[in-house]
């Protein structure tokens, strides 16, 4: 009899663990998990939208010469949501003629397709391979995208058949609107967290860095390590 119960005592025990076992719980010892580390948080960007030409020299040297340099010597990428528009002081126009709509731009027609052309590129890579590529290309009043786009190692297949397949001014519509509904006076024009401030656009466009700053302290209350 005692034999018996030995039995049925190991049997009983043997259907308990597998019970225990298949429930879905973890029978390790909370203190023998490892938790993986979690990652830092992200920090939060600051919108900047730059509205500006191809062929401005104002353009130009606000983009190579400032933003460029601020986003890369301060490393401000991780913290910048860059959104780029390409038409300045561009509009558009009814065409009697034909009757379809067309677009002027402040340099011309040649401008009006280098505007459309960086459309495309802003369109079709992300937006730091963009800024890269089209600061490489606002070195010159030419179209540069091949010269630039090998220099970078970039495709821009995707970027040619934006630009070949559709119409100038569909391609920069999107774009006007934005810009257009500002009221702009000058190129470049720069805003911030889409608050468009016309009577400090002259100290935005020379002390970019100060004006960063002080609007990264203003919208999310932290002072950047390279804001001194």
């Amino acid at each position: 009899m005692s034999k018996l119960f030995v039995i049925l005592g190991g049997a009983l025990g043997l259907v308990l663990i597998s019970i225990a076992s298949g429930n879905g719980q973890s029978l390790v010892s909370p203190g023998d998990v490892t938790t993986p580390k979690s990652e830092p948080p992200a920090q939060p960007k600051l919108l900047v939208a730059i509205h500006y030409e191809a062929l401005c020299p104002d353009s130009m040297y606000f983009i190579r010469r400032k933003l460029y340099d601020a986003l890369k010597d301060y490393n401000w990428w991780p913290v910048t949501d860059l959104k780029l528009y390409p038409f300045g002081k561009a509009g558009f126009y009814n065409n009697t003629a034909t009757g379809e709509m067309e677009v002027y731009c402040q340099h011309g027609h040649p401008e009006c397709e280098l505007n459309a052309l960086h459309a495309c590129i802003i369109e079709t890579l992300d937006i730091q391979d963009s800024f890269n590529l089209i600061y490489c290309m606002l070195r010159s009043y030419s179209n540069q995208l091949d010269k630039c786009s090998k220099q970078l190692n970039l495709d821009v297949s995707k970027a040619r058949e934006c630009k070949g397949s559709r119409k100038t001014p569909d391609i920069l519509a999107p774009y006007g609107k934005e810009t257009l509904k500002l009221g702009i006076s000058f190129v470049p024009t720069i805003v911030f967290e889409n608050d468009f401030d016309p009577y400090e656009q002259s100290s935005i466009r020379y002390n970019f860095e100060t004006h960063f700053c002080r609007q990264y302290l203003k919208k999310f209350n932290i002072k950047l390590p390279t804001c001194s």
